[in-house]
């Protein structure tokens, strides 16, 4: 039997609703399987089938609900539909995701600290999320789980990176941070910005939030500027510069951590291995490869 069929079997078990649908599988998810479901060749839903070890990554999946539910209602997320077990279901919106190679103009800069702004008012949740902890965490399990001598190199060079890292914490108050805001969960065109899969959400430093914006939307020294400027943050310029080029090393630690321990725990995704190697041997991912430079090009 295909993975699709597999799949469908498992999703029919929690949402019985999908045989009124045409269903048709995108290429969004990386860790989770994602359909559109149409009716009448109209699309209407989305559903993402979870598919990624939940402790070992540190998900609270009851914390993502919960914040999915509070950011729709906001107008921050498209609209919360239906959850059981693995399964959730979104309404669809028009609006893409970003491409990896995004070049932002100013003024949607602007737009995505405000947005980011409001998603830092949503209410406080009971799970905390620091980043240099959670990177721990994966190094601690990469280590436990590592055989292969080739790997535990990797497993030495990650604690060797963990080791250097200089975090500056922003000192503001903690906020309900999103903590992946890559570009494949920003959805946006002229009219409208959604912010979608809060799986790593959980309250933190905003500025990890904006940091993450920096290193993966490919921003220039001037557009954090820009960024910052929009976010209306109260930090000094050069201090809140520091913090965001502490916090984006940070991030791509903790990618390339994420996608190492991925592999290690299914030794069958090696497409995972491959982009550990290629991030790794990056220097526009990998921070660590050059002297430190923040979000300076």
């Amino acid at each position: 039997m295909s993975k699709l069929s597999d799949s469908l079997m498992e999703i029919s078990v929690h949402f019985p609703e999908i045989d009124a649908y045409q269903l048709s599988a995108l290429e969004e998810g990386f860790t989770n399987q994602v359909f559109l479901l149409s009716q009448n060749g109209l699309p209407t839903l989305i559903l993402r089938l979870a598919d990624i070890d939940e402790e070992a990554f540190y998900i609270n999946r009851q914390a993502e609900l919960k914040v999915m539910s509070e950011a729709a209602s906001f107008g921050l997320s498209p609209e919360l539909i239906w959850q059981s077990g693995p399964v959730v279901v979104t309404r669809f919106v028009p609006q893409a995701s970003l491409d990896w190679q995004v070049n932002h103009r100013h003024q949607d800069i602007v737009r995505l600290a405000r947005r980011l702004k409001q998603a830092h008012q949503l209410a406080l949740i009971q799970h905390e999320y620091r980043v240099e902890q959670v990177i721990a965490l994966y190094v601690t399990r990469i280590k436990a789980l590592t055989q292969d001598p080739a790997l535990q190199a990797e497993s030495v060079y990650l604690q060797m990176l963990l080791n250097q890292l200089d975090i500056q914490p922003s000192g503001l108050p903690n906020v309900l941070c999103h903590n992946d805001l890559n570009p494949k969960n920003v959805l946006m065109d002229e009219q409208r910005i959604w912010l979608i899969d809060w799986e790593y959400t959980g309250v933190g430093d905003p500025f990890f939030d904006l940091a993450v914006v920096v290193k993966s939307h490919n921003l220039t020294h001037r557009q954090t500027v820009v960024l910052l400027d929009a976010y209306q943050s109260t930090l000094p310029r050069q201090r809140a510069l520091d913090c965001i080029e502490g916090y984006c090393r940070a991030y791509a630690l903790r990618e390339m951590a994420w996608l190492l321990l991925k592999y290690l725990l299914n030794p069958t995704d090696t497409l995972s291995l491959d982009y550990y190697f290629e991030f790794k041997g990056t220097p526009s991912l990998n921070p660590f490869m050059t002297q430190p430079s923040g979000a300076q090009k």
